[in-house]
């Protein structure tokens, strides 16, 4: 294996290499309530900075899918200013304070556009080094920092935890085939739901896309995820756009991003494929060439890299409030360690 690869497989018997003990200490740090305007959107969120005079380097936050607060992630939060980086988060508009609605074709892309926005607002403040702001961001925030980097966002290093490494299209069904079999339906079935979910999109005729969609709309499990519900009928169907945002590879961007990146994966990860998606960054970083980037896949956890017997829906849906802060520490400790290494 190449060295510039810098892929790290963790395994669980590996010994711990950090305290659990030091990871909950308290951080000192001062609070500060942040406002800016990004197009339709009035984002309201939350900048901590280490106690002490001078700038420090940033970390912005982005969260992944679904309803997010500025409040979110509070260990990960102080790992990074025990590390001596400020962090920033905010809440998503729709949710908390910041308002305006998304729009279901550009979602991805308006996230971006209030990545670059906070970036803009963040180099000008008293506090910040704008040459040093960096982000952190899980699941679907690894589609939108290319998108960012893409507009040449000014960004000085990426962290990246439990993103997918191909399209919208393929994550999706790759998703669609793990919880069938986390619900106990073969490898061989499940495999034939992710193909015919592919096939939804790269159809020609409408018969074509019947066959792909009438067993997917017939089988209960698939219907309740939400995917697939109903079938078109043939003067509504047409084939799909190939230039909609649905068929946007990250992994194009990442190729050409000769900044410093790290890049978590979670061994149990139902949500996006980490065999896959350690491959195709593997492959991207190494493209890129840049000496800092790393690939880590950690054994015994799930997209969260949150330690975990199977990372099925069931037992996410099921872990407590003090659960989804419940971490593997190394990926604390080397997270921490990279950081301090720039």
């Amino acid at each position: 294996m190449k060295a510039i690869k810098n892929i790290t497989l963790i395994l669980l018997s590996t010994l711990w290499i950090c305290s659990c003990d030091s990871i909950m200490m308290d951080v000192s740090h001062k609070t500060e309530k942040i406002h800016f305007t990004s197009g339709k959107f009035e984002v309201y969120g939350e900048l901590r900075t280490p106690k002490g005079n001078g700038k420090h380097p940033l970390v912005i936050m982005v969260h992944g899918d679904g309803p997010a607060r500025m409040t979110y992630f509070s260990k990960l939060k102080e790992i990074f200013l025990r590390a001596g980086y400020a962090t920033l988060m905010w809440d998503k508009p729709g949710w908390g304070k910041s308002s305006g609605e998304f729009s279901n074709d550009h979602l991805k892309a308006e996230r971006a556009d209030i990545l670059i926005d906070a970036i803009d607002e963040m180099k000008n403040h008293p506090k910040i080094q704008g040459d040093k702001i960096g982000v952190w961001g899980i699941s679907q925030a690894g589609y939108v920092f290319p998108r960012a980097l893409d507009k040449n966002a000014d960004i000085a290093f990426i962290i990246l935890v439990g993103v997918a490494g191909e399209t919208g299209i393929r994550q999706t069904a790759y998703y669609i085939r793990a919880q069938l079999m986390c619900q106990g339906v073969t490898e061989e079935e499940a495999k034939k739901a992710e193909s015919r979910f592919i096939g939804l999109y790269y159809v020609s005729t409408y018969d074509e896309y019947l066959e792909c969609a009438q067993p997917l709309v017939d089988d209960p499990k698939v219907k309740e995820m939400g995917f697939v519900t109903a079938i078109w009928p043939e003067d509504q169907w047409n084939p799909k756009d190939r230039s909609s945002g649905s068929f946007y590879d990250p992994i194009q961007t990442f190729e050409k991003t000769n900044i410093p990146t790290l890049v978590f994966f979670g061994e149990l990860d139902k949500n996006v494929n980490p065999v896959q998606g350690k491959e195709a960054f593997e492959n991207a970083l190494e493209k890129a060439g840049n000496p800092k980037n790393k690939v880590i896949l950690i054994e015994g956890t799930d997209h969260n890299i949150i330690i975990s017997e199977s990372g099925c829906e069931k037992e996410r849906r099921n872990r407590s409030g003090s659960g989804w802060s419940d971490y593997d520490p190394r990926y604390l400790k080397i997270m921490g360690d990279w950081l301090k290494g720039l």
